[in-house]
């Protein structure tokens, strides 16, 4: 998060508040690789997002995913019931708060800058919960979520479109080489200037005239 962001005069009806007003992060729990069920109903969630499946949910309610320990500060979101796991915080937001805009404010809060420590990455609930929340009315929320998810539609439209182009373009360098190297290039060039042209057989056999002799490599 840059200073321009905590900084910057709110809309009318806006506040700032402590992150620690708002959210509570919980503590997800433990659930070794050899106990979930491949295929099973629920997904499980670590800080690296989705890492297997069980029967069986600890959070029963739509929630938001921090990753505390390694992945630090990475955010996911589950709008069904799942298992977060000791490395990672959950958040069932409150009322009023619309889980999309939690979603996204989290994002850019960009937590993992938040990261102290020296061997294994971790993040502090209390440092966190200092971090600055831009509060907005519960209508214009959703209708930010709205505007946000609009405006990424178009952007993921323009990642397909440019990389279809790049195929495009890669395709019709390989058509321009190919045409350089079978005369197709040249067609027209050749068609008025054909008296200035040098048969290939002639310049092979100039190529060949002037071939020194090949060195000898002693055995």
């Amino acid at each position: 998060m840059n200073d321009d962001f905590t900084s910057e005069k709110l809309p009318e009806s806006w506040i700032k508040v402590p992150l620690g007003e708002v959210i509570q992060l919980q503590y997800g729990k433990p659930l070794p690789s050899n106990i979930r069920v491949e295929g099973g109903q629920f997904k499980v969630f670590g800080s690296g997002g989705h890492v297997g499946s069980h029967n069986q949910a600890l959070v029963t309610e739509p929630c938001i995913i921090v990753g505390r320990k390694g992945s630090v500060g990475n955010v996911f979101i589950s709008e069904q019931p799942c298992w977060p796991i000791d490395t990672v915080y959950f958040v069932i937001p409150p009322a009023g708060i619309d889980i999309k805009y939690l979603f996204y404010h989290l994002i850019i809060l960009n937590l993992a800058q938040l990261d102290k420590s020296t061997a294994i990455p971790g993040l502090n609930r209390d440092d966190a919960y200092k971090s600055i929340f831009n509060l907005a009315p519960q209508k214009i929320q959703g209708l930010i979520v709205q505007k946000i998810e609009e405006l990424f539609s178009h952007i993921d439209a323009g990642v397909v479109e440019l990389k279809q182009a790049k195929t495009k373009l890669q395709q019709y360098r390989q058509s321009v080489l190919n045409d350089a190297v079978t005369g197709k290039l040249t067609a027209h060039w050749r068609e008025h200037n054909s008296d200035k042209l040098e048969p290939a057989d002639r310049l092979l056999e100039n190529i060949l005239d002037d071939d020194p002799s090949p060195i000898s490599v002693p055995g």
